[in-house]
């Protein structure tokens, strides 16, 4: 961890070879050798290598698997896997330890929050807004998940619901752009064409530059019949 700390990345993954190679059945091993794998990722991911990148962090979910069901206590080791399951686009894998985790760590809501990402990019409402309350249960002032359970109650139709989460997840981070973008999202789909068109004109412009801004603004536009 040291050698991974001072960026002596092929020192630290030739330790924790060996180390594999002699104790395979260790979940610390286990574990340490994917954040070695993960960092090494990383390593070629500067150097644009993707396809080598990608298969470190293969190789380090196998061990992070491994290392899960080696321990009786994995602590945050689920959350992790699932977090690098996610990020490889293996969704399947992901729900699986994001839900093992959210019921290992009763305070924890992070996995909750990151399986509701998983249901909304796939246009799975009723899951979305189900994960999204076990999140919002455990921290009830995590602007992300309220907005995030806004848009899933507008999608769902429950409009009434839908703006007071909206409303609340804006007034803890008011400035965000990101929330700001959902919360347009979330007044256009409850009926309200012009003030989504506003809050979105009102974003910073780099935000203004993006395709799903641009899509957005089109569906408003569309909606008051408007060029």
């Amino acid at each position: 961890m040291e050698l991974l700390q001072t960026n002596q990345i092929k020192e630290a993954l030739a330790i924790t070879t060996s180390l594999v190679a002699v104790d395979a059945d260790n979940a610390e091993t286990q574990e340490t050798h994917a954040l070695a794998l993960i960092a090494q990722g990383w390593n070629f991911l500067e150097f644009r290598d993707d396809s080598a990148a990608e298969d470190s962090w293969e190789r380090a979910l196998e061990a992070y698997q491994h290392a899960c069901r080696l321990t009786e206590n994995p602590g945050l080791l689920q959350l992790s896997t699932g977090q690098l399951a996610q990020m490889l686009h293996n969704d399947d894998v992901a729900i699986q330890y994001y839900t093992q985790s959210h019921s290992n760590n009763i305070e924890d809501e992070r996995a909750s929050f990151f399986l509701s990402q998983i249901y909304l990019l796939q246009k799975e409402w009723p899951k979305a807004k189900h994960w999204l309350e076990e999140s919002v249960k455990r921290n009830a002032t995590e602007p992300f998940a309220l907005i995030s359970l806004a848009l899933a109650e507008a999608e769902l139709g429950n409009c009434l619901e839908a703006l007071q989460f909206s409303t609340k997840g804006c007034s803890i981070l008011p400035e965000d752009p990101n929330i700001r973008f959902v919360q347009a999202r979330v007044v256009r789909l409850c009926g309200n064409p012009q003030q989504a068109m506003e809050i979105l004109l009102a974003l910073p412009t780099h935000m203004q530059e993006t395709e799903m801004f641009l899509e957005e603004l089109n569906f408003c536009k569309q909606e008051l019949n408007v060029d």
